[in-house]
């Protein structure tokens, strides 16, 4: 441990902060020697989204504006049945005491936003954990509790914060998944549209309370947006407490299913299009992937008809979205990989290919915490010899492939072009493959497509259910 000697720094803060205040408070000053702890390396978690299936989005704001500004803003918020999160810093809970404690009696909740709301990025490790620790004190002299979880003014985490909360036994640094920015003084319709564009379940919206006024009118808009979406804004915690993931990926059986194996020369891949069969049964798959919001039609839509599909996802977008992937399970559907990187198997060299294999895996693993089916559907549905060879060689069971593409991709083509594709093609034991892309048309002709399927006697099973009765048919 190390000594910093502040020489009742705090203590002329404090009654600065004081003398700016509308009322007088009286406020203790804290011991002018503290002790920086040696961080032993580790670091807190860095929040900037959180991995829930329900439709929750966490509202938070940097700051305290005046009475006046923070009191229309709290109104909006009551009258809106919005709760939200305010990171404040600490200087400003020993000027303003009862103002945070009425932000808290209205059920928000308050973080720390350090002490005197500077840049961090700057700051030693030392200056750091001043800053957060000293506010820390500020919170518990002041509310009566410890925060949490802090964040600067930009929003930015450092390495030095992630140590200094992880020493101070804190939950970790926010940042956030949506920053439209406020302080560039756009609208409140501008400020909309920008969240319109990124938002989803889990989501983190950064906004600031002392710099663009518009703020205060976005929260009525956002009601408005949460009651035709089925979105809810609520507090930090409320998001951060619904995250499904738990274990590492190491911890997840199956992780390792899929491995890089150079030997693959004489490894026979199981290639799958269509069931042999006479009875009237289809499968119905999709590649690829998508928002939110579209990938919920598609599953709206599959529930409505009591279908269930088989999901090929790009590793690279359930990445950056994994409960989606893990959402499309929850509805009933089974997911397989369409590689990583989306890229033409056929050009790629075996090592590109097997890691790329391995990568969706991983992927795909991680976000449904538990093996995903060990399928694999190559981009475009373009395949030789050689590579699946290579793919089969790292622990691909089948390469599910298909036999009906509706092209529902392309933007040239309509609605009607897409059904007439589909319709004409069917047939019992075929494959079709439609994709989860925003902006197409798969949505508007989907229904049609089932419908008139179902008219003509069709079930809809899973591709498991075909290759896994295929493989005990050679079994046998």
């Amino acid at each position: 441990m190390r000594q910093l000697k502040i020489c009742s720094l705090l203590f002329i803060l404090l009654l600065t902060g004081c003398q700016t205040s509308n009322e007088d408070h009286q406020v203790n000053p804290v011991d002018s020697t503290i002790e920086i702890k040696e961080h032993d390396g580790t670091m807190s978690t860095v929040y900037s989204h959180a991995s829930i299936l329900d439709q929750k989005v966490a509202i938070t704001f940097n700051g305290l504006a005046d009475i006046e500004t923070m009191q229309k803003l709290l109104k909006a918020l009551d009258q809106s049945n919005m709760k939200a999160t305010f990171f404040v810093e600490g200087m400003r809970i020993a000027q303003d005491p009862d103002l945070v404690k009425d932000i808290l009696a209205r059920g928000h909740e308050v973080e720390n936003g350090t002490l005197t709301f500077p840049e961090m990025a700057d700051l030693s490790y030392e200056e750091t954990y001043k800053e957060i620790f000293l506010a820390n004190e500020v919170f518990k002299e002041q509310l009566g509790y410890s925060p949490k979880y802090v964040r600067s003014r930009s929003g930015d985490s450092t390495d030095n914060m992630r140590l200094a909360t992880k020493t101070l036994n804190m939950k970790g640094v926010v940042e956030s998944s949506i920053n439209p920015k406020d302080r560039n003084m756009q609208s409140a319709e501008e400020i909309m549209d920008y969240i319109h564009r990124f938002i989803n379940s889990g989501s983190i919206i950064h906004l600031n309370t002392y710099i663009n006024p518009a703020v205060i009118d976005v929260i009525p808009l956002l009601s408005q947006y949460g009651k035709e979406k089925g979105y809810v804004f609520t507090t930090l915690t409320e998001v951060l407490d619904e995250q499904y993931i738990a274990k590492p990926l190491e911890e997840i059986e199956g992780y390792d299913a899929i491995k890089i194996n150079p030997d693959y020369q004489n490894v026979k891949p199981n290639i799958f299009y269509r069931k042999n069969t006479t009875k009237k049964e289809i499968s119905l798959s999709f590649d690829d992937w998508a928002s939110e919001e579209r990938i919920k039609e598609i599953l709206d839509i599959l529930d409505k008809y009591n279908v269930k599909s088989t999901f090929f996802l790009i590793g690279k977008g359930v990445e950056k979205d994994p409960q989606l992937a893990r959402l499309i399970v929850n509805r009933g559907h089974e997911v397989a990989s369409h590689s990583y990187n989306h890229l033409d198997v056929t050009t790629m060299t075996p090592e590109e290919l097997q890691e790329d294999v391995v990568m969706a895996h991983k992927a795909l693993t991680y976000a449904l915490q538990e093996k995903p089916l060990l399928y694999f559907r190559p981009n475009k549905g373009v395949i030789n010899e050689e590579s699946a060879k290579i793919i089969a060689a790292t622990g691909v069971t089948s390469i599910a492939m298909y036999d009906i593409a509706s092209f529902d991709w392309n933007l040239e083509l309509s609605a009607q072009d897409i059904y007439n594709r589909v319709i004409s093609r069917a047939a019992p034991g075929k494959v079709i493959v439609m994709h989860i892309l925003d902006g197409t048309k798969t949505v508007e002709v989907l229904p049609s497509i089932i419908e008139k399927l179902q008219k003509e006697g069709y079930s809809f099973s899973k591709m498991s259910t075909w290759i896994e009765e295929d493989s005990n048919k050679k079994v046998n």
